[in-house]
């Protein structure tokens, strides 16, 4: 009855996506335990919402293992994260992402480009999450 209703609901409503999210919770529980499931669900719900800032230190080296990572002196000035990384691949195009709003740091959008970034704005101190566009994510650590 349940697996119908799943059914029912996932023809009404396919972009939800709940006949895979059914199955996620099916094959994560039985492999893992549902403390586990739990772990991933949020993980995963942060990183599609972008509300990167709710996750821990710990999540978001799980939710990022294949990320690229940057590392950069505290204070660096964002124009230059983004050129002396290769996020951007000129300051002009830098630019132009800012002034779209196509960056943000763990999931608030950023448009000075002389912005200071420091461990004020990073979570839990150590680390920010850039992300450019939808789907290009970055991991910022301080040296």
């Amino acid at each position: 009855e349940e697996i119908e209703e799943i059914e029912k609901n996932h023809l009404e409503k396919p972009e939800l996506r709940l006949a895979q999210k059914a199955l996620a919770h099916e094959v994560i529980t039985f492999l893992h335990g549902e403390n586990e499931y739990e772990k991933a669900l949020s993980i995963s719900e942060a990183l599609f919402s972008g509300n990167v800032k709710d996750l821990s230190l710990k999540e978001i080296e799980t939710g990022f293992k294949d990320v690229p990572t940057i590392s950069i002196d505290e204070n660096s000035i964002l124009l230059d994260v983004l050129v002396n990384n290769n996020i951007a691949s000129s300051r002009r195009e830098a630019r132009e992402f800012l002034t779209a709003g196509s960056i943000t740091l763990n999931g608030e959008k950023y448009t000075d480009e002389n912005m200071v970034i420091n461990k004020n704005i990073a979570i839990e101190k150590q680390v920010i999450v850039l992300r450019r566009g939808k789907k290009k994510n970055y991991i910022i650590k301080f040296n």
